[in-house]
C-alpha cells in the first residue's frame, strides 16, 4: 500500500496535460521569411561596410531585431515540443515500452506535426548558403579583385 502511494505520487496526470494547438501555416512562413530577411541582413553588412558605416550599422540593428523576433519564437516552440514530452512523460513511456494513452499520442501527433511543417532546416539551408556566398563576396572586395 506504502509503495503504491509513493508510486502515484510520482506519476503524472496525462489528463490535464494540454497539448498546444500547431501555428497555422501563415505564421510558421511569416518567422521563415523573418529569420531569412535577418541572416540576409546581417550578412549584407560584410558587403555594406565597404561602402557606407551607416548602411552596415543600419542593416545590423536590422538584423539583430530580426533575430531577436526570429529566436525568441524558435526558443517558444523547442520549449512547447519539450513540456509536452516532459509532461506526458513521452521519453520514458517509449524507453520502457509502457503502452501510449490517447492523451499521450495527441502529443506525439502535435510533436511530429511540428516538426514536419518547420522550416527551420530551409532556414539553416539558406543562412549556411549566404554565409558562404557573404564571405567569398567579402573576400573578393578585401582583396580588392572587384570593385564597385
Amino acid at each position: 500500500m506504502h509503495t503504491q502511494v509513493l508510486m502515484k505520487e510520482f506519476e503524472s496526470d496525462s489528463t490535464n496535460v494540454r497539448i498546444p494547438d500547431g501555428y497555422s501555416m501563415v505564421v510558421i512562413k511569416l518567422y521563415f521569411w523573418v529569420g531569412l530577411i535577418s541572416a540576409t541582413l546581417l550578412r549584407a553588412i560584410l558587403i555594406a561596410d565597404h561602402y557606407s558605416d551607416f548602411i552596415a550599422r543600419a542593416l545590423w540593428y536590422l538584423g539583430v531585431i530580426g533575430y531577436i523576433w526570429f529566436f525568441a519564437h524558435r526558443y517558444h516552440i523547442a520549449k512547447r515540443r519539450f513540456g509536452v514530452i516532459k509532461d506526458l512523460n513521452l521519453l520514458g513511456k517509449i524507453q520502457t515500452q509502457e503502452p501510449l494513452t490517447e492523451k499521450d499520442f495527441e502529443g506525439l501527433n502535435y510533436i511530429m506535426w511540428s516538426l514536419s511543417v518547420s522550416k527551420e532546416r530551409l532556414n539553416y539551408l539558406v543562412i549556411l548558403t549566404f554565409s558562404v556566398i557573404a564571405i567569398i563576396l567579402s573576400l573578393v572586395l578585401d582583396l580588392g579583385f572587384v570593385k564597385f
